[in-house]
């Protein structure tokens, strides 16, 4: 009797101490900005996160680069980064990476390539064959355009030689619509508030093909940075007038939900969970995602 008593006091002792142990899994879900996108997925993820294995208190940030930096220091546990940012923060932090234990696509941002009809620029090619003749908008500091442009200058130093400038959103618009400047970079939803606001003012301007070879075979871990994709026909009326029926191929970069190794390795437990709360949460994700293009 008494070793059975001793082994039910043991068999307690062990579940309340796993029980108490995923109690203990906090994780700070690093986001973005609170209207957008990444912090609602993050609300999402959290929404659907078991409090027996992982509580998840969803942070606001200033986006993908302020994640990485984040978690280099440590403060936040998973984050949702563009799949380059993990590129650009290795190539600038070589000495002192950030490791990553699991990632998990969530959904695709696409790469907006907008360029003046008079520029007569119809491809890429033409603006890389002559890097001193026009300017290209390519997003504000550290925003998620200018992150996915730097990526682009490290995988194809090509890009690094145009004539690049951090404007974005309306202020490089209206310096691409006055002729201060002939492209316009942007990373955004397919259809998004600003995509449709160029759309609706570029009766001047025209989507230009994004198809280096060297930025589709890009790697994030085991999968690919980027992925080829076309702007179906229909979304933007002005941009697209005049250019194929079968629409505009372009690469889209993954918002990528991502979990930091330290945190994973005090909590084995957590990742499971996490990704658990991700499975969860993607039919709501998915369909915020989609709900841009009605």
């Amino acid at each position: 009797m008494r070793l059975s008593i001793t082994i039910l006091i043991g068999l307690l002792t062990a579940v309340s101490g796993f029980t108490a142990h995923a109690e203990e899994a906090p994780v700070n879900l690093c986001t973005a900005g609170p209207e957008g996108n990444y912090f609602a997925a993050g609300r999402d993820i959290a929404t659907h996160a078991n409090p027996q294995y992982v509580k998840v208190a969803v942070v606001e940030t200033s986006g993908s680069m302020d994640n990485m930096q984040r978690m280099a220091r440590k403060e936040c546990g998973a984050a949702i980064v563009q799949s380059d940012a993990y590129l650009v923060y290795q190539a600038r932090h070589k000495d002192s990476p950030v490791e990553i234990t699991r990632n998990q696509f969530l959904y695709a941002e696409f790469i907006h390539l907008v360029c003046r009809r008079d520029a007569k620029i119809a491809t890429t090619e033409d603006l890389l064959a002559s890097p001193g003749r026009r300017t290209i908008l390519v997003g504000n500091k550290e925003s998620g355009s200018a992150l996915t442009w730097h990526a682009f200058s490290i995988l194809d130093r090509r890009y690094g030689e145009l004539s690049a400038e951090q404007i974005g959103g309306e202020n490089a618009l209206g310096r691409v619509l006055s002729g201060n400047a002939q492209c316009l970079f942007f990373v955004s939803g397919l259809g998004s508030k600003f995509s449709r606001i160029v759309d609706q003012r570029g009766k001047d301007l025209r989507l230009v093909p994004l198809t280096q070879d060297v930025l589709r075979e890009a790697q994030f871990g085991a999968s690919k940075s980027y992925e080829a994709r076309r702007i179906p026909k229909g979304i933007y009326a002005n941009l697209e007038a005049g250019l194929p029926e079968s629409g505009v191929e372009t690469l889209t970069v993954g918002a990528t939900f991502v979990i930091d190794r330290h945190w994973a390795d005090r909590y084995p437990n957590g990742p499971a969970a996490l990704l658990g709360a991700v499975a969860g949460a993607k039919p709501a994700i998915d369909q915020r995602a989609l709900s841009a293009l009605k």
